[in-house]
């Protein structure tokens, strides 16, 4: 009887290990175990992917990225280009907290869901208005100022509850940081980089922000301490200089005759139309030169306009040119990330853009049309693909650059002098539409649509 007993459960066992056994290794693969988190609960699958996700430092150093190119994700990831700078994004005080002391941040998460979905690292705006605040000491602004950008609310101005908007910033910066502790289920990676409200010195006709440069001073300050309090790793860019009029001159000087230097990491300015061939570069580092401010750059708008050309029109291959010299010559000045607004329909001239399409307007949301690949398009693809995480970059002269490249050297070269005594022999020669070929360099003739030479 024994030994029948004992039989049996030398079976039970053995059917209990093979059970185990197949189990694991044929059908775990389609289970996916509940673990339970800080945050809730998190499958294996989910786990993995995020450990796999944080070990992307790579496209953090990557320098291109588009202002929000959610409606052509799919055309940006094939560009190989993984920043965006949502505009006006899903970070406004007012949308994530509506009532005091409560958070919905359902808007934001589905935002940065889709975003990291296509491997794109955010700068996020963060919006320092809330209308059940704003309401308590401030008036509301013109109601057809309020229609742009009317996600931003019908008040402009700083907080009246200053430890209300900080405990906002800690909530949001917290969220989005992925130390593990009160964080976006779901998040894959983090959101490190935030800009304090955007354009403040514009407040005219496009009013992102209505008050003293003293009043944003006290945003900027009271958003850099709050973030780094939720963050230690966070880094604040304050909103983006509007190019370098007087009036923008005035605003700023204020500003960091106050002290502001000290409550950002990164020196933000933009170039919507006027910057020209320069994209106002010299003038913003003279300024921050004369206030003995030594800051990364990095230009998170970027728009061309013919106008600010002094030009008519340009076709799409002129643009297509212009293009990429301005972006090397940026680089070439010290800008770290350059964001382009012309992805797809976007102010500014169409043939700029990267794509073509028709917009269509149902109230406030627009919809695409089929969306057609321009000149433009293949020049920033060409160009992303020779230069995208160069660690140098060094001017040789008017219109030649020498980029270094995972160690090897790529040169961008265009206008009417010769090209430098370095490059030698049999090159590989590219054109901005991505055609290659090999050809001694002494047969090279430059023109001003830019070739990308590297040394075989």
């Amino acid at each position: 009887m024994k030994t029948k007993n004992i039989a049996l459960l030398i079976i039970l066992i053995c059917a209990g290990f093979f059970g185990y056994f197949f189990l694991n290794n044929f059908l775990a693969p389609e289970i996916e175990k509940e673990i339970e988190t800080p945050t809730g609960k998190e499958t294996e699958k989910q786990k993995e992917t995020k450990s796999s996700a944080l070990k992307m430092p790579k496209t953090e150093n990557s320098h291109f990225g588009f202002m929000h190119p959610d409606q052509s994700y799919p055309e940006a990831k094939e560009l190989n280009v993984h920043w965006e700078r949502p505009h006006p994004g899903p970070f406004i005080w007012g949308k994530i907290e509506k009532e005091k002391g409560n958070f919905d941040f359902f808007e934001a998460d589905e935002c940065v869901k889709i975003s990291q979905s296509y491997e794109f690292n955010i700068l996020a705006t963060i919006w320092p208005f809330a209308d059940w605040d704003q309401k308590t000491c401030h008036t509301k602004l013109d109601e057809k100022k309020a229609e742009n950008f009317f996600e931003l609310g019908e008040y402009r101005a700083k907080p009246c509850d200053m430890n209300a908007y900080r405990k906002f910033v800690k909530a949001i910066v917290e969220r989005y940081d992925d130390d593990g502790k009160d964080d976006m289920p779901g998040l894959l990676f983090p959101i490190k980089y935030w800009e304090v409200s955007n354009e403040p010195s514009m407040q005219d006709d496009l009013v992102f922000f209505k008050g003293t440069p003293d009043s944003y001073f006290k945003i900027l300050k009271a958003t850099y301490e709050a973030a780094k309090e939720a963050d230690s790793e966070a880094k604040i860019l304050h909103g983006g200089a509007a190019g370098m009029s007087d009036d923008d001159k005035i605003f700023w000087q204020r500003v960091f005759d106050l002290g502001g230097a000290d409550y950002f990491d990164i020196a933000n300015h933009h170039s919507i139309g006027s910057g020209g061939e320069s994209l106002h570069i010299p003038g913003f580092k003279e300024f921050l030169k004369e206030n003995n401010i030594k800051k990364p750059l990095w230009m998170p708008e970027i728009q061309f306009s013919a106008w600010g050309l002094e030009k008519e029109k340009l076709s799409q291959e002129e643009w297509a040119d212009f293009l990429v010299r301005t972006f090397v010559y940026a680089f070439g000045e010290g800008e770290e990330k350059l964001f382009y607004v012309g992805l797809d329909p976007s102010p500014g001239d169409s043939e700029s853009w990267l794509l073509y399409a028709e917009e269509k307007k149902a109230g406030f949301k627009k919809e695409m049309g089929e969306k057609t690949k321009q000149a433009p398009y293949y020049a920033f693809e060409t160009m992303v693909s020779k230069i995208d995480y160069f660690t140098l970059v060094e001017k040789l002269n008017e219109g030649q650059y020498k980029f270094t490249v995972n160690e090897k050297s790529v040169y961008v070269l265009w206008g009417d002098g010769n090209i430098p005594e370095e490059i030698k022999g049999t090159v590989k020669i590219t054109d901005i539409k991505g055609n290659g070929k090999e050809a001694d360099a002494s047969s090279i003739v430059l023109t001003e649509s830019p070739i990308f030479i590297e040394i075989k």
